[in-house]
């Protein structure tokens, strides 16, 4: 007896740093338990991941109570049919996605910018040096994004119309080599495939129009987007993930160098392409900027002005019963998230 109890108090110190370790233990699978699971949807570019990237490796968004998986797509359009099918919660979007707007695909919880990474790029070596020489050539677009918006905008500057060149529609992702292999003689994309066709070009590459040409009468404005049936589900939850995203928001406006490193990690690219693709946002506002401007009325102007744009240049039809801002931007949303 006197041996089994000498054996059982030197048992006693590993038996009770074994419950430490199961205590420890389950206290971090109940703070991970937590947190609630929200999927993002974003295009690979430092301009649309940016404040999705930011907040989730700042921890804005466990702050929030949010656990984030970020998905990657091609293009906005994808962006808003994947958060229709409830494969995402939340995604950001170009301008050029937003005519889905005013059909009801989706709703604005904050604004990002106003962009001006896309170009309309013409080769050199295939003939194309001006607008005019698009005339019976190949012309490589994404369909229902901004960068469309850019080349029916510069061909209606010019006089032309889509019947005088050959649309050849193709993904992002294929965009860039088929400039770079010759198959079309001009594309109009977005960064980075717009500096990946400008080094693979090198001098034969020429910007025939950007986003910055019309930008003082056309806002190329790129939005945080979910579906009424998710805010309407989720209410509380909208606000706190705006809430993250303007944290996040408001790092990147006070110093692009100290956040670009969090956007080059998701992207696994270097921090100074991250920092050259995050110029193209020409336009940044602070959450309180953003606030002042939902209550005034500036904001919903700023995207009824784009959809007027839409229209005008034909890549919206004018139904009769489209929505306005006034029915997609929720105001509420980002004064509660900026209080």
């Amino acid at each position: 007896m006197t041996k089994f109890h000498g054996w059982r108090w030197l048992l006693l110190p590993l038996i009770a740093a074994m419950m430490l370790i199961v205590t420890a233990c389950g206290k971090s699978t109940s703070g991970t338990a937590s947190l609630t699971t929200i999927k993002i949807g974003y295009m690979e570019n430092a301009n649309s991941v940016g404040l999705a990237a930011i907040a989730d490796q700042a921890g804005y968004f466990k702050k929030q109570g949010f656990k984030v998986k970020l998905v990657a797509f091609a293009d906005g359009p994808s962006i808003l049919a994947a958060m229709k099918a409830g494969s995402i919660d939340v995604g950001n979007i170009g301008s050029g996605a937003h005519t889905a707007l005013a059909q009801g695909a989706a709703q604005v919880i904050l604004t990002d910018g106003v962009s001006t990474a896309d170009e309309l790029i013409g080769n050199k070596a295939k003939g194309v040096s001006s607008m005019a020489d698009l005339k019976g050539k190949k012309v490589a677009v994404v369909a229902g994004t901004t960068s469309e918006m850019i080349f029916e905008a510069a061909l209606k500057k010019a006089g032309m119309s889509k019947s005088d060149v050959t649309v050849v529609n193709m993904s992002a992702n294929n965009i860039a080599g088929a400039m770079a292999a010759g198959k079309v003689d001009a594309a109009a994309t977005w960064s980075p495939s717009t500096t990946t066709i400008k080094d693979k070009l090198g001098d034969d590459a020429v910007t025939l129009a950007s986003d910055s040409d019309f930008a003082s009468t056309m806002p190329f404005i790129s939005s945080w987007v979910v579906t009424a049936k998710y805010e309407k589900a989720h209410p509380a939850q909208v606000v706190k993930i705006t809430k993250a995203l303007m944290a996040a928001n408001d790092a990147r406006k006070a110093s692009l160098s100290k956040v670009a490193p969090y956007i080059a990690k998701q992207l696994a690219i270097t921090t100074k392409q991250a920092l050259a693709q995050m110029k193209g946002m020409e336009t940044l506002y602070s959450s309180k900027q953003l606030s002042q401007m939902a209550s005034s009325g500036a904001l919903a102007k700023l995207y009824n002005a784009q959809q007027t744009n839409f229209i005008n240049v034909g890549t919206l039809k004018d139904t009769g019963d489209l929505e306005t801002a006034a029915d997609y931007l929720l105001t509420d949303v980002i004064e509660k998230a900026a209080a």
